[in-house]
């Protein structure tokens, strides 16, 4: 892996200007404001191209965000284009591929997106019935809507009839409490992925065995902690 030292800094600062204490305990890194701590393993290549959005996810960790209330937001159908740049702006991994994206406004103002799949056959659910997943959720930065994934979700369900829910929850940066609390059930857990990540631009691309002969003066393994599935069962 290459030298983390520059982009630790710069995230460092940008933390710090939040009254966040940083430190580095090997490849853990530790962010603590007044009332609580976090820990997670470096994600190097995000340290070093969305270093803004990964203190965001942490000031959101350490629970500093400003709250306001779904009940005051109303739900409505956003175009592709509109949710690919506000995931863009806010979500760590950016936008992908979806077919149905739902925005959450406060007044006139976007505060939270959420994109789904189309809808596919599942054997748990009634022949009328599909699963859709959520691929993407995620706050304008530095807010947390109360309610708004409850109110996103169940909006979906009526809007498209929808069975269920299923999502996948990166173990790295969440337990998956505020998907639960907002009605989601555990399923199962995945086994860890790996990526080939480029060292100059940081672009990870997926491998299927770790064993792999690989170029390291070009590329580093990441290995992630494996994904949490999810299921949120809908109420017609």
């Amino acid at each position: 892996m290459p030298d983390t030292n520059k982009y630790f800094l710069r995230f460092k600062k940008l933390l710090e200007a939040q009254n966040i204490t940083v430190s580095l305990n090997g490849e853990e890194l530790i962010c603590s404001s007044a009332d609580k701590s976090i820990s997670f393993s470096i994600p190097f290549d995000l340290l070093a191209t969305a270093p803004a959005k990964l203190a965001a996810t942490v000031q959101s960790r350490l629970s500093l965000n400003k709250k306001v209330f779904a009940r005051n937001s109303t739900v409505q159908k956003i175009d592709r284009v509109q949710a690919e740049s506000f995931l863009d702006n806010y979500h760590l991994m950016n936008s992908t591929t979806s077919a149905f994206n739902y925005g959450l406004f406060l007044k006139d103002e976007l505060m939270a997106v959420a994109s789904f799949s189309k809808g596919r056959k599942m054997d748990r659910l009634p022949g009328d019935k599909r699963s859709f997943e959520l691929i993407r959720f995620c706050c304008r930065e530095g807010i947390t809507v109360t309610g708004g994934l409850t109110k996103l979700l169940k909006h979906f369900c009526r809007e498209k009839k929808a069975g269920d829910i299923m999502t996948y929850i990166d173990k790295q940066f969440s337990s998956g409490q505020s998907f639960i609390k907002a009605g989601f059930v555990k399923h199962s857990e995945t086994a860890p992925h790996f990526s080939l990540v480029d060292k100059k631009t940081f672009q990870r691309t997926p491998v299927k065995n770790p064993e792999a002969l690989y170029d390291k003066k070009l590329f580093y393994l990441l290995k992630n902690k494996g994904n949490i599935k999810l299921i949120y069962t809908c109420v017609n």
